[in-house]
């Protein structure tokens, strides 16, 4: 089934670039705040330094998702920048159940690949997940 969000592709970027420029921008983040906030604050800045960089971007993103072609709920993203699916975390580790929640919410969302960022540990942790 489609997904709640429509999937512009980027202009003039492919995926690697692009996933390139949105590491650099996480890592940005990491440098000048640190470890150890909650989720909500990285959240925040990670959506300012894409709109300091002028990503096209979503926030928020709610994805349906289906059993039998019937909608049995619905999942928030937090970041989709064309076909690049965002999930940010603050924990102390990423555990194996965040890889594989993301693997369902990129085959759900529609996007080609997805990156997990936890910002809890005294390291940035990042996760590429491809379809």
């Amino acid at each position: 089934m489609e997904a709640t969000i429509q999937i512009r592709p980027v202009p003039q970027m492919n995926m690697a670039e692009l996933t390139q420029l949105v590491i650099a921008a996480a890592e940005n983040i990491f440098a000048e705040i640190g470890p150890g906030f909650e989720t909500q604050i990285y959240q925040r800045a990670l959506g300012l330094e894409l709109e300091s960089q002028d990503f096209e971007f979503h926030r928020e993103v709610w994805i349906d998702l289906f059993y039998r072609n019937q909608r049995v709920g619905h999942k928030r993203v937090d970041f989709v920048i064309g076909d690049l699916m965002l999930l940010v975390k603050s924990q102390e580790k990423l555990e194996a159940m965040d890889e594989i929640q993301a693997h369902t919410f990129l085959r759900n969302a529609g996007c080609e690949a997805g990156l997990i960022f936890n910002f809890g540990s005294t390291q940035l942790e990042i996760k590429h997940i491809e379809k």
